[in-house]
């Protein structure tokens, strides 16, 4: 039995081709069908899994979308999805990769997420060696776009036609040529006459210059405009970094100097207002009163105008004080519909919400996927980081944790403490990589830097080996966090066995 079968339209038939060499380089046996197979339900039976490309050109063949649907009903459907082509509906159950090669990174990530779905559905497992060679070839293929034909030669208007050759019977245009060779000879006589006047004017000039007197040009100085220099936000703060920021933290970028004229435009209907005026009641920022009744009415004017950080913020007053009057469905419904328009945290909190652990329907754990994976691709180590989870633990997604290891180590490399140590444990206990102490340990000590007590117990247990003196003070320290009900009594019966006392300040 074939491991993957790859349908495509006959206008993707060359991508096809390029992305089959490429499954086939990692070890898998594929076999590109033709789209016009007669018998198309043996095709789908003969393999483990078909591979759908949709593209533009798959849109219009229904018959691409017939044997995709013929495959999902057997559970063998993966779709890559080409020149962000959506797919159509009754396939969105389906796992599905956009395989946007725009972007080296992001389309390394891509390929090796619809390895780890294949190798989910084969008993074939993609040969890891061979993933360089093959990421560089398949980008290649995907995303160049086609070369355009060379545009013709434009002749100038003065420039003579060759004439054509002579036939047998035809004696050569001696007469034609003959006067092309005079037009030549005077053409360059005219050119060496031009030469000549232009050598003798250059001469004349120069001598003029240097006789003629020493001119003093002013100086303009000029003052360079320094970053500092540039106007600061309006209010203190931008709309990206309300978009971005952790509320706490945007709430104490507002400038309590411009407390009257964000009420003052917040009244004249301006959403961002609105919605910094919401936020300011709801943290008691300076000249707002704090109130989860007067911020509410600031976040119902900006969600009424759809405004996407407006929506969020109705969430995250929800959550914050929850006898704002903003119901958990009115919450809920704004915090969804901030996740359709984009917002990056709206879409992480929605998904988490959807699907808080594996037991959630499917439908869910794909939408909770889909959303992960945008957020994850727009660069958000917190996205990045869930993303990985749902690799690692979804029923929808491949259950791989090798898969989650790029996006981990995206997170971990921008500081996501949850990341560091779920990084940290793989490499502790050789899960998705090779075993590596060394590196579990530098992960553990960078989320031990942000006081995360799971990755300094972890790390603690680690040295007490090799380093008596450094895992007592760590088990000092959590025997110490009051908020730690689990880990702070196991750290201090660890530290009691190094005979060491807690003593808590």
């Amino acid at each position: 039995m074939t491991d993957i079968v790859i349908a495509a339209a006959p206008a993707d038939e060359a991508r096809a081709n390029a992305i089959a060499e490429a499954l086939a380089a990692l070890g898998f046996d594929v076999a590109p069908r033709a789209l016009g197979d007669a018998d198309m339900a043996k095709a789908v039976d003969d393999a483990k899994c078909v591979l759908a490309l949709w593209s533009p050109a798959a849109s219009e063949a229904p018959k691409l979308a017939e044997q995709a649907a013929f495959a999902l009903e057997r559970n063998k459907l993966v779709c890559a999805e080409l020149d962000n082509s959506p797919l159509p509906a009754p396939l969105e159950a389906a796992p599905r990769t956009n395989l946007d090669a725009s972007d080296r990174v992001s389309f390394k990530q891509r390929f090796e997420a619809l390895i780890a779905q294949i190798e989910k559905l084969t008993p074939t497992e993609g040969d890891s060696d061979a993933l360089p060679e093959v990421l560089a070839k398949a980008r290649a293929a995907l995303g160049m776009p086609p070369v355009p034909p060379p545009a013709p030669e434009t002749l100038a208007p003065w420039k003579a036609a060759e004439p054509l050759p002579p036939t047998p019977t035809q004696p050569p245009p001696a007469v034609v040529r003959q006067r092309r060779q005079w037009w030549r000879v005077a053409a360059l006589a005219a050119l060496t006459l031009l030469l000549f006047s232009v050598g003798i004017g250059a001469s004349r000039l120069i001598t003029a210059l240097r006789t003629a007197p020493t001119l003093t040009t002013r100086s303009v100085t000029t003052t360079p405009v320094s970053p500092t220099a540039l106007a600061p936000p309006a209010y203190g703060l931008t709309e990206a970094q309300l978009e971005t920021l952790p509320w706490r933290e945007a709430a104490a970028r507002i400038d309590t100097a411009e407390t009257e004229r964000i009420k003052a435009a917040a009244e004249r209907g301006d959403p961002f207002a609105q919605t910094l005026a919401c936020l300011g009641h709801l943290a008691g920022v300076a000249n707002f009163l704090p109130s989860p009744t007067a911020a509410g009415a600031y976040c119902d004017q900006a969600s009424a105008q759809n405004y996407r950080a407006g929506l969020y913020m109705s969430w995250t007053l929800r959550r914050t004080a929850p006898n704002a009057p903003i119901s958990e469905a009115v919450a809920r419904d704004r915090l969804a519909e901030a996740a359709r328009r984009g917002l990056v945290a709206a879409q992480i909190d929605y998904a988490l919400l959807i699907a808080p652990d594996t037991r959630a329907p499917a439908a869910s754990q794909i939408e909770a996927g889909r959303l992960l994976l945008a957020a994850a691709e727009r660069g958000d180590a917190r996205g990045q980081y869930y993303y990985a989870r749902w690799l690692r633990d979804s029923p929808a997604g491949p259950r791989n944790p090798a898969a989650a290891i790029p996006y981990l180590q995206h997170a971990a490399d921008a500081g996501e403490v949850d990341a560091l140590h779920m990084l940290g444990t793989f490499y502790r206990d050789g899960i998705g990589v090779t075993r590596d102490a060394d590196r579990a340990r530098a992960l553990y000590e960078r989320a031990a830097a942000q006081h995360f007590a799971p990755s300094m117990m972890n790390l603690a247990d680690m040295l007490r080996a090799d380093d008596r003196t450094r895992a007592a003070q760590l088990y000092a320290q959590l025997a110490c966090m009051r908020d730690e009900h689990q880990i702070a009594p196991l750290a201090a019966r660890r530290l009691h066995a190094l005979g060491e006392v807690t003593r808590c300040g």
